[in-house]
């Protein structure tokens, strides 16, 4: 069992080969998506200005930028968070431009930045599991949590390595921000979602834990090869995980690198990107982004 207090991370492993699990099938794709907020007021920002994207069935993709840069806006256009001004949004062949963020969460997962965000504390880990699992389905008069769906549970949260298949009747708001945030990850693809959106899942976690989160979730998107989108300020992160990297500045996307260019990158490569864009006149690069 591993101690999240304890574990060391490990060495950085090398990103995926290109385009390994990905299906030429388009899974997601937005075209010119505009979103204003203030508009038509003194404090107007553009934060989404006619951004494309297309992503093949299984592409796990890293997007990277500067703070205000519109990776978040991008996120929350895509899951229904926010509506676009402008724009269209088709997911597995169905336009969901203007679907509620309710009516997504039947195709979609997502892992939010704050441990306790995606999860509910006063509960036990079977039964914010069983709410995962039952996402989108008819609810009724049932039992709380079945004997199969138990066992179900064990096996799923086994493959952590944390203990916490020992403990499925332990309330959530007992554990801490890396187990918390395990269980989330394994909550949002218990039922393999069409698009997993993981915004920015381990910055509110120490180096150590952060990095374990990452391994389970390379593992758990490569072994079911879930279509995913990952915001990271962690450029080393944005390097060695997924097939792609998207750099967004000021509301556009500005680089878009391949599976093969992105396994030839170095932080130092993304630095001088983010330098050569300012000299060009995109400038506003955070220090975040940088020491990231």
């Amino acid at each position: 069992m591993r101690n999240l207090s304890t574990f060391e991370a490990p060495a950085l492993e090398a990103p995926l080969a290109p385009f390994a699990g990905v299906s030429y099938e388009k899974m997601l794709e937005a075209t010119s998506l505009v979103k204003y907020f203030y508009r038509g007021t003194v404090n107007e920002v553009l934060a989404l200005d006619h951004v494309d994207l297309k992503v093949r069935a299984g592409e796990f993709v890293c997007i990277i930028g500067s703070n205000g840069a519109g990776k978040s806006t991008l996120m929350g256009c895509v899951s229904g968070y926010s509506l676009p001004d402008m724009g269209t949004t088709v997911l597995d062949g169905k336009d969901i431009t203007m679907w509620p963020e309710h009516r997504r969460s039947k195709l979609i997962g997502r892992v939010f930045q704050d441990p306790l965000a995606g999860t509910c504390a006063s509960m036990t880990i079977e039964e914010n599991m069983a709410l995962a699992l039952r996402r989108g389905k008819p609810r009724g008069f049932r039992r709380g949590v079945t004997k199969s769906e138990r066992e179900l549970f064990r096996a799923s949260l086994a493959k952590l390595d944390l203990g916490l298949e020992t403990r499925l009747t332990d309330q959530v708001g007992l554990l801490s921000g890396g187990q918390r945030q395990s269980i989330t990850l394994l909550m949002a693809t218990l039922i393999k979602p069409k698009l997993l959106l993981l915004d920015e899942h381990t910055a509110s976690l120490d180096p150590k834990t952060a990095e374990l989160i990452m391994k389970m979730t390379r593992q758990l998107v490569e072994e079911e090869r879930i279509t995913t989108l990952m915001i990271t300020h962690n450029m080393q992160q944005a390097i060695t995980y997924g097939h792609r990297l998207i750099m967004l500045h000021q509301g556009r996307v500005i680089l878009d690198f391949d599976s093969d260019s992105k396994m030839k990158l170095t932080v130092r490569d993304l630095l001088q990107h983010f330098h050569t864009a300012a000299a060009n006149g995109t400038d506003g690069i955070s220090d975040r982004l940088v020491l990231g």
